[in-house]
């Protein structure tokens, strides 16, 4: 039996008090995130996220939580306890806009200049996290509308991709005449399906620079373009573009819509970027599919441009004990680009596509090429000031609900697209005089 001498036996106890000391002096960072673990969500973001920064260093210990149901109402209960996570997770700028004005989140803007965080994300989206000057809250995700085609069927037929109002109507028509539909696209069980369709009409017609001013006051929602945008939109449905008919529109929902552009009942998919999932599903078909930033249809409508939106935020507890480190977990996130393409990519690209700077070398051949493109193209134009706005990310919360939910009563003739934007104008004037507008990427 081997003999340990006293000061070899006190060297070990010594050792591993320090070693447990190191483990026990970590300092733990909490983040609540909403779950969806049928989805694969959880598994990734504790993968790329959570280990991967946990395994960078050896300081701090991240643990992401999976908030069940509502997590956006468990957030928002916690803050105003005092408690929650270190890291404040929201489904976008109209939750952060009130958590700012409660006190709860802290000022990123020491962090912002100290980690060069301006630098690292378009500038648009970046702005949609600055409050009264200060930064509060990074981007999550993005998203945008997007023109998808039938390439084959344009191709047997001769036609090709309308650059203005009377291409874009002249297509629609001689699409009709194959009895087709120009666009697959329907709003059952989504309602918020309407305002798609009307930020793109009012993004090509009136124009991006026209939105922004009416946004910021130095324009009314009553103004010409305006009404010519709705009552652009108003014709268009009436003449069956999406779906065939009005009737068809409402009673069409997601697998409705996504199987007529597959089985080239319509030529044209005019959605969010989240319809790379339909389009791909194409891939297995003998056709092939196409996409494009949307025509402009009128000289106001500028140039091409992608509408921004962000879906998600990212911020830091106002009540948190380690902010410094809670900063640390982001700006690794923001560093890790490789990271992020890989957690995105195994979303299909449908979450986590943080607005980062992308170059064509930042993805791996074995991503779909045309996404790839389009991942490239989106930062080259918007980086560029090429953008224009979703109501879902610009609208105070009332004038963004009346866009999409009295559409119908517009689209029925109850009321006229004149009187639609007087309401408008009315819920945009009260949310100027009560405050509640959101952070608006200049131009």
């Amino acid at each position: 039996m081997r003999v340990i001498s006293k000061s070899i036996f006190y060297g070990i106890i010594t050792t591993s008090f320090l070693f447990s000391t190191v483990a026990v002096s970590k300092t733990q960072i909490s983040w609540w995130n909403y779950s969806n673990e049928g989805s694969g969500l959880n598994a990734a973001l504790t993968q790329y996220i959570q280990d991967g920064f946990n395994s960078s260093q050896s300081e701090i210990e991240l643990e992401i939580i999976f908030k069940e149901g509502e997590y956006n109402e468990a957030t928002r209960t916690a803050l105003l306890a005092g408690v929650g996570p270190d890291i404040v997770s929201s489904s976008g700028a109209t939750y952060v806009a009130k958590y700012v004005e409660g006190g709860f989140l802290k000022s990123l803007e020491g962090y912002a200049e100290k980690f060069g965080w301006s630098d690292k994300i378009l500038p648009w989206a970046y702005n949609t996290g600055v409050f009264s000057d200060e930064l509060y809250s990074l981007p999550k995700n993005y998203e945008s509308m997007l023109y998808f085609y039938n390439k084959t069927l344009f191709e047997e037929n001769g036609w090709s991709l309308p650059t203005n109002l009377a291409e874009y109507e002249a297509l629609a028509a001689k699409i009709q005449e194959k009895g087709l539909y120009p666009f697959a696209y329907g709003s059952s069980g989504w309602q918020m399906t309407h305002e798609h369709l009307a930020g793109n009409y009012l993004n090509t017609v009136a124009g991006p620079d026209n939105v922004y001013k009416a946004m910021v006051g130095e324009k009314e929602w009553t103004d010409p373009e305006f009404v010519e945008s709705l009552e652009l939109l108003k014709k268009h449905m009436l003449a069956g573009y999406w779906s065939g008919s009005l009737e068809n529109y409402y009673a069409v929902g997601w697998d409705d819509f996504s199987a007529q552009f597959q089985n080239r009942e319509a030529a044209m998919l005019q959605i969010g970027s989240w319809g790379f999932e339909i389009a791909t599903g194409l891939d297995g078909k003998s056709d092939d599919w196409g996409w494009a930033p949307l025509p402009i249809l009128t000289e106001e409508g500028g140039e091409p441009n992608y509408q921004l939106s962000v879906g998600g935020t990212l911020s830091i507890n106002a009540a948190s004990k380690n902010p410094d480190a809670a900063a640390e977990v982001l700006n690794w996130i923001l560093t890790n680009k490789d990271t992020i393409i890989e957690l995105t990519k195994s979303r299909n690209f449908g979450e986590w596509l943080m607005p980062l700077y992308y170059e064509e070398a930042d993805f791996a051949g074995d991503i779909e090429p045309k996404l790839r493109d389009y991942l490239v193209d989106f930062s080259e134009r918007t980086g560029n000031g090429n953008y224009g706005y979703t109501t879902w990310t610009y609208y105070p919360p009332e004038a963004g609900t009346h866009i999409w939910k009295d559409m119908e009563v517009v689209w029925a003739g109850d009321i006229s697209v004149e009187e639609f934007l007087v309401e408008q104008q009315k819920l945009w004037e009260k949310a100027r005089k009560n405050n509640e507008l959101l952070p608006i990427a200049a131009r």
